[in-house]
């Protein structure tokens, strides 16, 4: 997924657009790594969210980054609860994301376009069912997505791929076709 059409507020619109390219980068990425390194536990009993359970591997991480997408978006369209492989090759993956990634990003820009960051949903997928806020829904997927993608990118260099920082100034000066010999982070 790569989208250049900006219909919402620029923030917005650059946060989720760089959720999205960034998380089908690192997908990408790991098409390059062993089966053993895609699966091997990296820090053992490592959680990013409790109610996840264990998040130790390549895999399982950029697995619930996609879940994310896909689960949230079951519940604001009120379907049923995705049925998906919770362990899937990073080509399977790369499968789900492109998939998830358009109705995600078309989604967020429906809610702003229709100003509608304040509604509430019923979740039905919870047990029991809880409401939420649309727009602590997508500020809670791109938390937790950018989280995870700092910590696979940092796992995947550990396996000899280099990558860059995924940095969203350097991802929207190549969006914005902008070459630039000064990376971020360095004197100013």
């Amino acid at each position: 997924m790569h989208s250049t059409e900006q219909t919402m507020n620029p923030v917005t619109d650059q946060q989720v657009r760089h959720d999205l390219d960034d998380t089908r980068l690192l997908i990408e990425h790991a098409k390059g790594i062993s089966t053993d390194e895609w699966a091997r536990v990296r820090v053992p009993g490592h959680e990013v969210a409790a109610w996840e359970g264990p998040e130790e591997s390549v895999a399982v991480v950029l697995e619930r980054t996609v879940f994310a997408k896909e689960v949230w978006l079951a519940a604001i369209e009120g379907t049923d609860f995705p049925a998906v492989d919770r362990q899937p090759t990073p080509a399977a993956l790369l499968e789900r994301h492109d998939a998830v990634a358009g109705r995600w990003l078309a989604t967020v820009r429906d809610i702003d376009r229709r100003g509608g960051w304040d509604d509430l949903i019923i979740d039905a997928l919870c047990e029991p069912p809880e409401s939420f806020v649309l727009s602590s829904i997508v500020a809670h997927v791109l938390t937790y997505s950018g989280h995870r993608r700092l910590l696979v990118r940092s796992w995947l260099r550990g396996t000899g791929l280099d990558l860059d920082d995924g940095d969203p100034i350097n991802w929207l000066r190549r969006e914005l076709d902008e070459h630039r010999d000064t990376p971020t982070g360095g004197d100013r």
